[in-house]
């Protein structure tokens, strides 16, 4: 029977959403909360329950939760949305993020403004830092922005002041670089402009709600990282920016990413536990090395000495971006071009390399083992295995070995990774893993997504 609507009743005319965004806004309920009565239970259903007192009876935290429900008018929390521009997507709607509907601690409700599909576009990296930056951690954190973004990538941040601003605005350069004069708006995926320059689109996952920039100093850039992506929240409208939503938020960046890259932080702080979530769920994480006598490197540093791998350029976070992505790709490592086939393959756990092993180590190692995975070590004492003579496989559309192919597309002119991508025709996760391959053995030099041919004799002065 249908209930007028009004402080805690129900309206059988109102979609699911809105009894879903009502339930967040319940005072006490909670991230975990909200999971605990929605998780199997249609959110109109976890409604009633939760006012007429029958969601886990008998618990006090529930009783006063119900009490704060029936305060609540669900139609009026639903306009007001509405009204916000405010989308509500539930765990189980179309269009909840992919990468994030498979995590454990996956938010059951989002909140958002912009486009939602383009945190599933991917691949994904996530920025983060300390906000009180320096002017060398600023720079860094732009340029990788910006040079990811227009490999492509899906550029991932918190929109917090110091490094997460700087890496949008650098991603957001890059998005206005693709589209070209005049262009403007959202796109549905990685955008191509009339150069032919493609960008991935930033999102934004913030603590408290939507529509209340935080902090305000970044209203203007909220607004336009809205605009050409999205910015996402498990917080409703009216929910304050308390210090205990930031440390959830985090986990959610780190679900959403598939590389996770430190450029300054502290020993403790919000960007520690974006790489403790990141660490829980098998994402690889990167750090920029820094001045020992920086404070703000001394985080970084310390995740160095821990393993991590290092970020120089964009080119390393690429590689790295490759082999976390390896799993769910057709192609091997080394093999580019090769078309994914219909059938996804099995889910395999993203795989990082070991501590102290170097990404174009890495990279080299499950080049030449032909399967995507690097070559068993020798046993302790062993003889090392003389090199294979097997040639480089070639790739299929143009009849020799990989390596050649990026070569004659370099010529002897310094040019972009874009360019490159354009004249080879191949994947970006492939492309990058043969730089560095050449680049560790002195073919190529070049940093920040351009590169050249190595005249012989030269310095590499891109790196060992």
């Amino acid at each position: 029977m249908r209930r007028t609507t009004g402080p805690g009743a129900t309206d059988d005319e109102l979609p699911p959403a809105a009894y879903a965004a009502a339930l967040a806004s319940v005072p006490g309920v909670g991230p975990r909360g909200l999971r605990l009565l929605l998780d199997g239970t249609a959110a109109p259903v976890a409604w009633a329950d939760l006012v007429d007192g029958r969601a886990h009876p008998g618990v006090a935290r529930w009783a006063s939760a119900a009490k704060g429900a029936r305060t609540l008018d669900v139609a009026a929390v639903w306009s007001a949305h509405r009204d916000a521009g405010v989308a509500v997507t539930g765990l189980d709607d179309p269009g909840y993020p992919v990468p994030l509907a498979a995590d454990t601690e996956a938010p059951a409700v989002l909140f958002s403004v912009g486009d939602l599909s383009a945190a599933s576009h991917g691949p994904r990296v996530a920025i983060v830092g300390t906000r009180s930056a320096t002017r060398y951690g600023l720079g860094v954190a732009a340029q990788l922005g910006a040079e990811l973004a227009a490999a492509g990538i899906t550029i991932v941040s918190g929109l917090a002041l110091g490094i997460d601003g700087a890496a949008h605005e650098g991603a957001l350069a890059a998005w206005r670089a693709a589209q070209g004069p005049g262009g403007g708006g959202a796109a549905s995926g990685s955008v191509s402009g009339p150069a032919g320059l493609r960008a991935g689109r930033p999102v934004a996952v913030v603590a408290g709600s939507v529509a209340s920039p935080y902090p305000r100093q970044h209203a203007g850039l909220w607004h336009r990282v809205a605009e050409c992506g999205v910015v996402l929240s498990e917080a409703p409208l009216g929910s304050a920016d308390l210090a205990w939503r930031f440390p959830q938020r985090n986990r959610i960046m780190a679900a959403l990413a598939d590389v996770v890259v430190v450029v300054e932080c502290h020993l403790t702080g919000g960007s520690m536990h974006t790489v403790q979530a990141a660490a829980r769920r098998g994402v690889p994480v990167g750090a920029v090395p820094g001045s020992i006598r920086s404070p703000a490197s001394a985080g970084t540093n310390a995740l160095l000495a821990d393993g991590c791998f290092v970020v120089r350029d964009a080119s390393d976070v690429m590689v790295a971006v490759s082999l976390a992505t390896a799993a769910t790709t057709a192609a091997p490592l080394g093999l580019p071009g090769v078309s994914a086939p219909e059938v996804a393959s099995p889910a395999v756990p993203a795989r990082q390399p070991p501590a102290g092993t170097g990404l174009v180590a890495w990279a080299a190692a499950a080049e030449s083992s032909g399967n995507g995975e690097p070559a068993p070590a020798p046993a302790p004492g062993a003889a090392a295995p003389a090199a294979a003579a097997a040639p480089e496989p070639g790739h299929p559309g143009h009849g020799g070995p990989v390596s050649e192919v990026v070569l004659d597309a370099l010529g002897w002119e310094r040019c972009s990774m874009d360019q490159l991508l354009r004249r080879t025709g191949f994947s970006l996760d492939a492309l990058a893993v043969t730089l560095e391959h050449l680049r560790a053995r002195g073919a190529v030099q070049g940093a920040g997504g351009s590169w050249e041919r190595a005249a012989p004799g030269s310095p590499n002065l891109s790196g060992p």
